[in-house]
């Protein structure tokens, strides 16, 4: 399986008391990879909000290996599983660019909606389109 890959270098900013990445910066790392790679299959929050649908996060999961500091730069490199249900199934890993050492992994489960909220129980066909192209390009099985 192939992953997009986004890099990070850590701001001040994302830093906490410890002196390590607070770990809410962590699902804003996931949300930017997630959202660049979406854009390049017309998948990304703003097309489909333009198409009629939404596709909010229903459930996430992360853990914590090892802590980024302040400067370093990280790999995020995002893939996706494949799921009998009409949801999108994304992974994460993210990793210190230099030793490519895993310091966190993590998932994120999206359903779709129409532009009410309304939960669709089959993701329409010009969707599903978009999704394959996106599974065919990371080699999801």
């Amino acid at each position: 399986m192939k992953f997009h890959e986004t890099r990070v270098k850590v701001r001040f900013t994302e830093v906490d008391l410890y002196q390590v990445v607070w770990h809410g910066h962590y699902l804003s790392w996931f949300e930017l990879s997630r959202n660049e790679l979406a854009r390049r299959f017309e998948l990304d929050p703003l097309k489909l909000m333009e198409a009629g649908f939404l596709v909010p996060v229903v459930e996430v999961q992360c853990q914590f290996k090892e802590p980024a500091r302040p400067n370093d730069e990280v790999i995020i490199r995002t893939g996706m599983q494949r799921s009998e249900l009409a949801n999108l199934i994304f992974t994460y890993a993210v990793l210190h660019a230099e030793t490519e050492k895993v310091l966190a992994t993590g998932r994120t489960i999206h359903v779709l909606t129409d532009s009410k909220g309304t939960l669709l129980y089959r993701i329409p066909e010009a969707i599903q389109q978009r999704i394959g192209k996106m599974m065919e390009y990371l080699e999801v099985e």
